[in-house]
């Protein structure tokens, strides 16, 4: 059994070590491990038997056996996306993320220099795209509509935590949030040049189209957004959403001679 000395020396091993694996992404040398422990390296060998069986030790007890592996990165974005979409981007710490991410804040740091560049990283990330306009319509008004709302609900779901953060107002990250604006922009450039065309077609009545497009995404954002996250309702079904916005809209709730 070791000794009360040796067990000393082990922990004080293992700290050192955990620190400079979180700061070297686990590519320190035994070199730098026993001028950070004040101990000579055959005394480290002696007690831990190595570097493999240290980093063995510190997977083990730690989780931190794969510090050095490439997907450090995309996991600390991960756990950042998923705090973010829970919390908004104030609240979590580094710290928080890097518990999230199971790494050591350092780590975090070293990747990403600090929050805001974290967040930068993250918003290029995440950045939502919109799916490819389809090239083939039915020519039906009512039919293609559904269509666009129906794309429109998907990418929501899909994307929502990055929707919600796309509308937060908070002023310290509002250069890093000028990068969520553009998809909105083309959410209802898309939506407002569907419907002027059907306007042009004579399908549907001449009003503002930016207008009419801003009152159709608003009940999308409802159905797809708002209820699901402040209402706690269950997702909508796309399709059967889509249908029955796109005959609101159209038909609005007046009962039909």
């Amino acid at each position: 059994m070791s000794s009360h000395s040796d067990l000393a020396t082990e922990i004080q091993i293992l700290q050192a070590a955990r620190a400079l694996a979180e700061e070297t992404a686990a590519s320190f040398t035994m070199d730098q491990l026993a001028a950070q422990t004040g101990l000579s390296r055959a005394t480290i060998y002696r007690q831990m038997g190595g570097k493999k069986a240290i980093l063995k030790r510190l997977a083990a007890e730690h989780g931190l056996g794969d510090l050095h592996q490439p997907d450090v990165p995309s996991r600390i974005l991960q756990a950042a996306r998923k705090l973010f979409g829970e919390q908004g981007l104030m609240a979590p710490t580094m710290e928080q993320i890097a518990a999230e991410a199971n790494v050591g804040v350092a780590t975090v740091y070293r990747h990403f220099g600090d929050k805001t560049g974290l967040l930068r990283s993250f918003m290029q990330t995440f950045h939502p795209r919109l799916p490819t306009e389809p090239e083939d319509t039915s020519g039906d008004l009512a039919t293609d509509l559904a269509q666009l709302v129906k794309t429109m609900i998907e990418f929501v779901l899909e994307h929502r935590d990055m929707v919600q953060l796309s509308f937060s107002n908070a002023r310290e990250w509002r250069d890093e949030l000028m990068g969520l604006r553009p998809f909105q922009e083309r959410s209802l450039n898309r939506v407002a040049n569907f419907l002027h065309s059907q306007m042009d077609a004579g399908q549907l009545r001449s009003i503002e189209p930016q207008q009419a497009a801003t009152a159709l995404l608003g009940m999308i954002l409802a159905f797809s957004l708002i209820m699901p996250t402040y209402y706690k309702l269950p997702d909508p079904a796309p399709q059967e959403t889509a249908v029955f916005i796109t005959h609101l809209f159209l038909n609005g709730l007046k009962k039909q001679p």
